[in-house]
Parts: C-alpha cells; sequence; structure tokens
C-alpha cells in the first residue's frame, strides 16, 4: 500500500524547507513569500497531499469541526435539524460530525469525551443528558450549546429552541374553544425539559376543562402504538390526545386504527413538531409546527459570536404555530 504524501515531501518537491511548508498550512502563509505559496500550493496538488486536521487542531487548539449530538437519529424533525446546522456552517468553513447518543447517558459521555479529542470549535446537543460529565465540561468549557432541550439548573450555556410551554398552552387553548374532553397527554419522559414544559402548559392552557390523564412515554412511533393501544382498548369514551411529538402520534393513530376507530370521529389527536413526513405520509395530522430548517442559521450564529456575550443574547427562542388539518 502506498504511503500518504507527507510535509517532507512537498517540502522536497517544492524546494523548500519542511518548516516553511508546516507554516503555510498551518495558517501562517503571511510569513511565506508569494512565489514560495505558489511552489508549496503547486507541490502539494501534484502529490495530493492533505494536511493533518489532527495535527493543525494541535496548533491552534481547536478544530474546524462541530460535533453534534442527537439524542435518536432515526428521528426525522431531528434529522432535519442536524442538516440545516451542516448547512449553514458551509459558508464558515467549518464541517459537522454527527453522533447518536440514544437517549443514553453513558453514550453521551463517551461521545462528549471524543469531542473532546477532536478538539471541536463547538459541541452542539440536541436533547442532552444531565450527567456530572456534562456539568463538569459546560464549567470549562464555553463553546457547549444547547438545543431543544434546556441546560439544566446550574448550567449557563446558549440555547435554542421553542417556548415548549407556551406551545403546550397554546394546544390546550385551542382543545379548550373546541370544547374538547377527555383529555390525555402522552408525553416525553418528564426528566427532559421539554417534555414537562409542553405538559404543562398544555394543563394551564385547559384550565378548568380538565383533569388531564397522564402517560410517559418514549419519543418513537413504538411507545405510541403501546399506549394507544393501552387507553384506546379501555376507554368507551372519545378520546382528545396531546402527543409529545408527531411520532407518538403516528402510533397512536396506528392503534386506533386497528382497533377500528376513526381519527377524529373517535379520538382527537394533536401532534408536536410537523415532521416533513406529514406533507407526504399525514397530511391529516393536526400538530404544532416547530421550524426545524430554522436551527441551523441560528446555532451558527452562536458558534460564529465572541466568546463572553451575555447570556441573555446566548438564548434564541424560535417561533412555533398551531398547524390544523383533520385529526383536531
Amino acid at each position: 500500500m502506498t504511503k500518504p504524501p507527507t510535509v517532507r515531501d512537498v517540502a522536497r518537491l517544492s524546494g523548500v524547507s519542511t518548516a516553511t511548508v508546516s507554516r503555510y498550512f498551518g495558517g501562517k502563509a503571511d510569513a511565506v513569500a508569494p512565489h514560495t505559496i505558489e511552489s508549496v500550493k503547486k507541490a502539494a496538488e501534484i502529490l495530493g497531499y492533505t494536511p493533518s486536521e489532527i495535527g493543525r487542531s494541535l496548533r491552534l487548539a481547536r478544530s474546524s469541526v462541530v460535533v453534534m449530538l442527537v439524542p435518536d437519529a432515526s428521528n426525522h424533525f431531528t434529522a432535519d435539524v442536524a442538516a440545516s446546522l451542516e448547512n449553514s456552517l458551509k459558508s464558515s468553513g467549518l464541517s459537522m460530525v454527527l453522533a447518536n447518543a440514544a437517549e443514553n447517558a453513558e453514550q453521551q459521555d463517551r461521545l462528549l469525551a471524543d469531542a473532546q479529542g477532536l478538539r471541536a470549535q463547538a459541541i452542539v446537543l440536541q436533547g442532552a443528558i444531565d450527567t456530572p460529565r456534562l456539568r463538569e465540561l459546560c464549567s470549562r468549557q464555553k463553546n457547549i450549546i444547547f438545543v431543544n432541550r434546556r441546560p439544566a439548573e446550574g448550567i449557563v450555556a446558549p440555547y435554542v429552541g421553542v417556548d415548549n410551554f407556551a406551545a403546550g398552552m397554546a394546544v390546550g387553548q385551542y382543545f379548550a374553544e373546541r370544547g374538547y374532553v377527555n383529555c390525555v397527554a402522552i408525553h416525553g419522559p418528564k426528566n427532559y425539559s421539554g417534555s414537562s414544559e409542553r405538559l404543562d402548559g398544555f394543563i394551564a392552557g385547559l384550565g378548568d376543562r380538565g383533569p388531564v390523564k397522564r402517560v410517559e412515554a418514549a419519543y418513537t412511533m413504538e411507545a405510541g402504538y403501546e399506549q394507544g393501544r393501552k387507553l384506546l382498548s379501555k376507554s368507551k369514551r372519545r378520546l382528545s390526545i396531546f402527543c409529545g411529538n408527531d411520532m407518538i402520534a403516528y402510533g397512536v393513530h396506528r392503534a386506533a386504527l386497528e382497533l377500528g376507530l376513526a381519527v377524529p370521529d373517535d379520538v382527537i389527536l394533536m401532534g408536536f413538531d410537523d415532521n416533513r413526513l406529514n406533507d407526504w405520509l399525514a397530511p391529516w395530522l393536526s400538530t404544532v409546527t416547530v421550524p426545524a430548517f430554522d436551527y441551523g442559521p441560528a446555532i451558527a450564529r452562536l458558534i460564529e459570536a465572541p466568546q463572553g456575550q451575555p447570556e441573555e443574547a446566548a438564548k434564541i427562542i424560535l417561533p412555533f404555530q398551531i398547524k390544523i388539518r383533520q385529526s383536531a
């Protein structure tokens, strides 16, 4: 197997010292004569030489890589947020590495260690889990950005997301205005800020239309299906269900169909996030629209902002709206 070209090979072909080649590729081109730069560039092109990003990051104490950790790589909304950020970073010359934490605290911590090893320009956490390692990292580094789930109490870090309480309240108010009764909230894990805020907002928006049956579930179709089967097979009344995300709503809808129930005649159904699959596979689903493709530019602004900005300026709250279709 042919060995990849090295700095020495480039120096030999261009007729300059290895120190000169290193200065050029190390970001110190100002210290190299223009004609020498051309010789080095031509030699590198002929040899197919690419400088080591790891070596460069060691010299600069940072790399041109942004690491994004996601809670579920199969979730389409999560994937769209990641794609939005990757596209937004191109103009800054930054690259993105995507890693799946899979809602697992130990895996998240391992990936955080890997991101440190890469000397990442920024670490973006979609759906962070509060761990001692994350807290320790946030206390030492200012390049960690939280997305969708707010930083846990005691952690000061930038955040990008929607106002989950307000969004949940808007759904509750809509249910109350429509006179919906027998309300159920199939919410995500309550130890996640987004889940608890949506639930609290929903209950507040309903006002005296309660009580609300609360069911905790993972943000997956399988969890929605399982909980939907349990709820709908036992109930003799029309239920009004607010789901923590669209994936849960898909599962509930499948359960309803299998039980011979129609949406919205027998079951009122409201989702959350309005991922892009709805236009093709679930055009019937009423949901809360969250602008997935607005996340990338917002996160990129935080990455490119000067360090030491006021905490208030590091919170970017994106808009939401209720999209009413056939299911509610």
